[in-house]
């Protein structure tokens, strides 16, 4: 785990490339829908219940609810004809019961979730310290209104609202879901508690169609956690003991580490640089990676499918033989030094360097919404975590890990993590601030699978870094990496540039 964790400190410099002139568009136009809907009072909100009824398709009138709570909970619940569609956000993880069952959401819809959340409970406020990017504005035209269109970026995924352009309300929202666009309508704005609110919403996927009529909308009432929480399944096998089971898959991680050292693999890495939340510039490169010493060295083999010259790999080769050769050199070192650390913890002293282990995540967070899931075809076991609240760090390492939260897949019969997902909850500084500082936004995706019915390893990895450094320069990167064409080999113990031999 301490390879996934380690994602989170790359970084890459980002220039920032809006024009003025277009911020300043589409700040005016936001300013006047923030006074229009209420002003300090609309900021003031922390929570929302809005409750209705639902008519559609030619079915019987249904129930609506919907519920958000800052800073970026939001659940929406739609009962009619004998069916229930609902979907969350908690924090951690985005969820979705429909006609498929309950299942947790990933990548480009998860995100989108999360952003529509995010833009639901700020109420448009706090843009920038949620990494949320509005674009210039576009006119539009809605159900023959005139509008003005704002698409918000985040993580590379968007909504796109529509703001009346003479009273500056929202009349419709936009966003893709793996059924396709959706769109919201908002209609018959009246006041509570000084907050414009619409009573009239209209929710279109293709040609099906859903009208709400609101019966009441109440503010900062108080929603507890837990309804924004993955639902139970009536019927589910019961759960195992988590600590046990964890406990399990520790023992399993120690006992096929050596085999890990023991295959070679491509490896795939796509670095994008985002520019106000669009792909500014990418780059694919391609490495062949070998074992060595206990760790892994990368030789690229080709940069955006070209493959590189003669000149460029024989470069490449000198540099990972020198690299070898300063491995193995540090092996020895490395040894005394693992001698000398236990022997200090033996006494009682504190490892500042500590490596992440389960056990050091486990104390430092806290979980919730343990469930049973399928995960790529199969079940897993699954569960959300956060920081533990009260909880004191005595390291580097648990400063890093009580900052995350998340979600983390486990297959519960080889005993494996098979995904984790985890992201910062609030800004992680190195050397005071004054070396990096890692922003809240930062997120990291790590999934592995089983290979040659021997051993799991590293699959697929994301990872989304929004830093500081030096107090100057920005970072935003976007680095996605695939693992491929492991094969198991024979190191030898003088390492030579070209490849072990087969077993």
């Amino acid at each position: 785990m301490k390879k996934f964790f380690l994602l989170l400190l790359m970084t890459a410099v980002w220039l920032a490339g809006q024009s003025p002139a277009e911020a300043q568009s589409q700040n005016k136009l936001l300013d006047k829908h923030r006074k229009a809907i209420g002003g300090g009072a609309a900021k003031r909100v922390r929570s929302t219940v809005i409750r209705g009824a639902v008519k559609g398709d030619g079915a019987a009138a249904g129930l609506f609810l919907y519920q958000t709570a800052g800073p970026d909970r939001l659940r929406t619940d739609i009962e009619a004809g004998g069916s229930t569609v609902s979907e969350s956000y908690n924090g951690k993880s985005a969820w979705r019961l429909d006609g498929r069952g309950l299942r947790t959401l990933l990548g480009a819809e998860a995100k989108r979730l999360r952003l529509r959340a995010l833009l639901a409970t700020t109420r448009t406020h706090d843009l920038s310290r949620n990494r949320i990017f509005p674009q210039a504005p576009v006119k539009a035209t809605v159900e023959g209104r005139d509008a003005n269109a704002i698409e918000f970026i985040r993580d590379e995924v968007s909504v796109k609202l529509y703001f009346d352009a003479a009273t500056n309300l929202i009349v419709k929202q936009e966003r893709e879901t793996l059924e396709g666009l959706e769109e919201v309508f908002y209609g018959d704005y009246r006041p509570v508690d000084g907050v414009m609110e619409p009573f009239s919403i209209r929710v279109r996927h293709g040609e099906k169609e859903s009208l709400v009529t609101v019966d009441r909308v109440e503010h900062n009432r108080g929603i507890d956690e837990s309804a924004f929480r993955h639902p139970q399944v009536a019927g589910a096998a019961p759960l195992p003991d988590l600590e046990s089971l964890m406990k399990s898959v520790i023992a399993n991680q120690e006992k096929i580490e050596e085999l890990r050292e023991q295959y070679t693999y491509r490896q795939t890495e796509t670095e994008r640089e985002i520019d106000k939340g669009r792909i500014k510039k990418s780059e694919t490169r391609v490495y062949e990676v070998t074992p060595v010493a206990g760790s892994a060295v990368r030789r690229l083999v080709s940069r955006d499918g070209k493959a590189l010259s003669e000149a460029e790999l024989a470069k490449e080769d000198r540099r990972v033989q020198k690299e070898v050769e300063d491995l193995l050199k540090a092996r020895e070192k490395r040894k005394a030094r693992e001698k000398k650390a236990r022997e200090r913890n033996q006494k009682g002293g504190d490892d500042e360097d500590e490596d992440i282990t389960i056990l050091s995540f486990l104390k430092t967070s806290e979980i919730t919404s343990v469930r049973r899931e399928a995960f790529r075809g199969h079940e897993v076991i699954a569960f959300d975590f956060e920081p533990r609240k009260g909880f004191k760090p005595r390291s580097r390492i648990e400063k890093l890990v009580g900052k995350l939260a998340g979600t983390m897949w486990i297959d519960e019969a080889a005993r494996q993590i098979v995904r984790v997902e985890a992201r910062l909850t609030d800004s992680f500084k190195m050397g005071g601030g004054l070396l990096a500082s890692l922003s809240p936004s930062t997120a990291v995706a790590f999934e592995q699978q089983k290979i040659g019915d021997e051993v799991w390893l590293p699959s697929y990895s994301e990872a989304n870094i929004s830093a500081r450094v030096l107090l100057l320069a920005k970072f935003s990167r976007n680095v996605v990496t695939r693992f491929s064409d492991y094969s198991k080999v024979k190191i030898e113990s003088e390492y030579e540039v070209t490849k072990p031999k087969q077993q």
